[in-house]
């Protein structure tokens, strides 16, 4: 399976509504020239300058519409590089800084999708550079990367870190190490998306030194930082992309598993670091997503998707706030039983507000994929939108009309095609659905739905004019806890695949309801009230539908009893 390329995607309604809030948050002042360019005392080089450029690059791709600064900030970019090409300080032989190798992940990143986009000479000799002059020095000094807890532990006998990492005194050997713990690793997707480009052996080397140190790593008793943890996974996914190496792709699940186990929220967002709740961040939770996507690409289990549903329209839905930003919360679930902003980083503008902007234009990307050599194509992800799908047979353009994840009518028409061949048209059906109830309809008839790996599926010669209708109850229903470290013996109610938090009322954590005591307020819009009380619940991904002095002080409950 592969995504469908960006010029053959125009979506609208809710997810490019919210690509185009956080868009217009990116053009405000903090990311236009001179202020992207951080200051010299800057402890993250690259790191916020490389968000950007990517945010914006991945904005106007799945939009369509042009950045008002890109050009500009490309323009700067050569002369607020350093001598050798890169942002930070230049340091002696054999010494690395993580935070600066881990901002220059994102350099990377955003050199990289620039050229693939403009085949622009210029962002890919910065590539080249970088690699040249930053990388490819640091060979032989991951093998050394301090992986003993030791190594970590500040003046206090403990773990350190606030919302910014900061660099710790000293030095552990080779390296300078961050309480933003194992944020070196970052630099595994910035890396292997480089090597496709440059096919340098010198590279690959380090990758391959990279991943090795990263498998014997216990990122658990290390408190790993999630984000390290989930950028790592990228790069090792991209990698087994390039090579095929089947231990990647089983270290990529095993690793992916311990984070939904022991690191994710109950909204499915993250704990910053493993087995320290303090608070999430939408950087980590874009992750999260892709790699959620991009397992069940390769693998085609279908939980995957459902996972990555659950941090699509929970994780990230709650933390993007009404500016278009995204701001870290409380963990939901390690502690209480409440979900609510984390107090004094309603917006993390540093970081998780550009990070919005890839998350937010990958689920964009990820609305269609096709498989050419079964002559299929996949909606993982229903929403509003034209595509142009191009199979062996030919082309076509298809309209999908749906109001999911509220309701669970989705409509294909065929808008042209040219396609003379049979083709299988796959409709996402997750698991929470009843099956019995499910409806596939082909120009107004009815048709016997075909569910395969968390799909429906529909085989015919698509011709200009073919509608087909698939619609799937979307209902009330409990799910248990995800983490296994959360409160125990409670529950969350969902309707479909969005979760429900109290709204008004009294604190419903000692309230025993159930499923047939709730009514629809608005069946639309997901809203339900317990009979004969204040109470009602209300999905939590429309956080950004409410004033930012109202949002910044959001609190609902989302755990019961």
């Amino acid at each position: 399976m592969k995504t469908a390329h960006w010029k053959e995607i125009k979506v609208y309604g809710d997810m490019y509504e919210r690509a185009i809030l956080n868009y217009d948050r990116l053009e405000t002042e903090e990311y236009r020239c001179p202020r992207v360019f951080r200051e010299g005392g800057y402890s993250w080089p690259g790191d916020w300058e490389g968000r950007t450029i990517l945010a914006l690059v991945m904005l106007a791709q799945s939009t369509g519409r042009e950045p008002l600064y890109l050009a500009e900030i490309m323009k700067w970019l050569p002369e607020r590089l350093n001598a050798k090409g890169y942002f930070g300080t230049i340091h002696g032989e054999g010494l690395a800084d993580e935070q600066q190798l881990s901002g220059h992940s994102w350099l990377l990143r955003a050199m990289a999708e620039h050229h693939l986009w403009k085949g622009d000479d210029a962002s890919l000799r910065v590539l080249e550079d970088v690699v040249r002059h930053l990388l490819l020095p640091v060979r032989g000094l991951y093998n050394r990367y301090p992986i003993e807890a030791e190594a970590r532990v500040t003046e206090k006998g403990e773990f350190g870190g606030e919302a910014i990492g900061s660099l710790l005194e000293g030095r552990a050997g080779e390296w300078y190490l961050s309480t933003d713990v194992g944020c070196a690793f970052i630099l595994l997707d910035g890396a292997t998306h480089a090597y496709q480009l440059l096919k340098w052996p010198e590279l690959a080397e380090l990758i391959e030194e990279m991943i090795a140190n990263f498998r014997r790593i216990d990122l658990a008793g290390l408190s790993f930082q999630t984000h390290a943890t989930l950028s790592a996974l990228r790069g090792i996914l991209r990698h087994y992309d390039t090579t095929g190496d089947a231990s990647l792709l089983q270290l990529a699940q095993t690793v992916f598993s311990l984070y939904t186990r022991e690191g994710m929220t109950e909204n499915y967002a993250n704990y910053n670091w493993f087995g320290r709740p303090e608070w999430t961040e939408p950087c980590a939770v874009v992750d999260s997503f892709i790699v959620a996507v991009e397992l069940w690409k390769h693998t085609a289990e279908a939980s995957y998707l459902e996972l990555a549903q659950g941090i699509l329209y929970n994780g990230l839905g709650y933390g993007q706030r009404p500016n278009g930003g995204f701001g870290c919360d409380c963990c939901a679930g390690a502690h209480d039983e409440w979900l609510q902003p984390k107090t004094g980083l309603f917006e993390a503008y540093w970081c998780c507000s550009m990070r919005g902007g890839d998350g937010l234009s990958r689920a964009i990307g990820y609305g269609c994929f096709t498989d050419q050599e079964r002559g299929a194509f996949a909606l993982p992800f229903p929403q509003n939108g034209q595509m142009r799908i191009t199979l062996a047979g030919g082309q076509m353009t298809a309209m999908q009309t749906t109001a999911y994840p509220y309701e669970g009518t989705i409509r294909l028409e065929i808008r042209e095609s040219t396609i003379g061949v049979p083709v299988t048209a796959k409709i996402f059906f997750p698991s929470w659905s009843d099956a019995k109830k499910a409806r596939l309809k082909v120009n107004g008839q009815d048709a016997q739905p075909v569910f395969s790996a968390g799909f429906v599926e529909w085989t015919g010669i698509p011709m200009t004019g073919t509608v087909v209708e698939m619609s799937m109850p979307v209902e009330l229903r409990w799910e248990n806890t995800l983490n296994a470290r959360s409160l125990p013996d409670r529950r969350s109610l969902y309707h479909g695949a969005l979760m429900l938090g109290s709204i008004g009322g009294a604190n419903a954590s000692e309230t025993s309801f159930e499923l047939s005591e709730l009514e629809p307020v608005s069946a639309s819009e997901a809203v339900y009230r317990i009979r004969g009380s204040g109470l009602a619940f209300r999905p939590i991904r429309e956080l950004g539908r409410l004033a930012m002095e109202r949002a910044a002080e959001d609190r609902r409950q989302v755990l019961f009893r």
